[in-house]
This record gives C-alpha cells, sequence and structure tokens, in this order.
C-alpha cells in the first residue's frame, strides 16, 4: 500500500495541533517576538502555512484566492483568532479531500504561477508540496523554541500513527 495523501494531511493537522497547544501556552510577546526567519515572528510563520494551504485548496475547488495572502497577519491578534483561522482552513482541506478520487489526484491542473507564467502539475504534486512547505516552516518554528531554550511540542510521524491506534 501507498502513501495516502490524506494521512499526509491528517498527519499535518495533527502536528499543527500540537503547535497550536504549545503557542498558546506562550506569553503572546514570545508568539510575536522578531526571530530573522524566513517570516518576523512564530505567529506569522504559523499563519503563513495555513495562507500557502488555504491557497492552494481554494485554487483547486476554483475558488477566490485573492483576500488570502493579502490579509496582514496582524489580523490575528491573539491565539484565539489563529486558532478560528487553523479551523477554518482545516475545514476547508478536508472537505477537499473527502470527495478526492484517486482519478483526481492523478489529473493535471492548469494555473498561473506567482510570475504570472502558466503552470501544469498533477493534483497530487500540487498536495505534495503544501505538505512540503507546512514540513519546512515546522522545522523553523522548531528552531526557534529551540534558540528561545523552549521545549517543542513533539510531533513525529510515528507519534501520530501510534495515537491513531
Amino acid at each position: 500500500m501507498f502513501m495516502d495523501i490524506r494521512d499526509l494531511f491528517g498527519y499535518n493537522w495533527y502536528a499543527r495541533r500540537r503547535f497550536l497547544k504549545s503557542m498558546s501556552e506562550l506569553p503572546w510577546e514570545r508568539v510575536v517576538k522578531s526571530c530573522g526567519a524566513s517570516y518576523d515572528c512564530m505567529r506569522d510563520i504559523f499563519i503563513h502555512s495555513l495562507q500557502a494551504e488555504h491557497f492552494w485548496i481554494r485554487l483547486l475547488n476554483k475558488g477566490n484566492v485573492r483576500e488570502i495572502f493579502e490579509t496582514s497577519f496582524s489580523k490575528f491578534p491573539n491565539m484565539n483568532a489563529v486558532q478560528e483561522y487553523a479551523d477554518k482552513v482545516e475545514a476547508e482541506t478536508n472537505e477537499y479531500l473527502k470527495h478526492l478520487t484517486d482519478e483526481k489526484l492523478q489529473s493535471v491542473f492548469d494555473y498561473r504561477g506567482f510570475d504570472g507564467k502558466p503552470k501544469r502539475n498533477k493534483i497530487e504534486d500540487i498536495l505534495m508540496s503544501v505538505i512540503e512547505e507546512e514540513i519546512h516552516h515546522r522545522g523553523e518554528l522548531l528552531c526557534i523554541y529551540w534558540q528561545a531554550d523552549i521545549t517543542p511540542p513533539h510531533t513525529g510521524y510515528l507519534n501520530y500513527v501510534n495515537c491513531k491506534r
């Protein structure tokens, strides 16, 4: 049996929820403290990961994506607002995945890249890119935790698998 894209998203959401819980236990000043990473602070990195998933799921659904990256990180003034957005993105993703067939997963999707040029990719590859983007930024968050001498949440895949049993 091959990996199931739904399971990979399940793992991503398991890890995200663990980070949401952990970040909600930190002082808000720590969550929004400038850290010199790809985005200014932990909140911004986390929101960017959500926005990336939201963007691709909406685009694959042929929905409106314009406002997703136009939303300022400052629109998330506390962890409750971050949690609400995370819940919204997870719900939209789960709805998309619920209707995803193997045939659709292997189909080619045409879109315009951020450079404005036409692109073509299999839906499976686009969804794997979403997973990879999340893992990349989760690594950043782990480093920020370690640099601040904060114990990060354990987000290993085998822990996820064992929790499902």
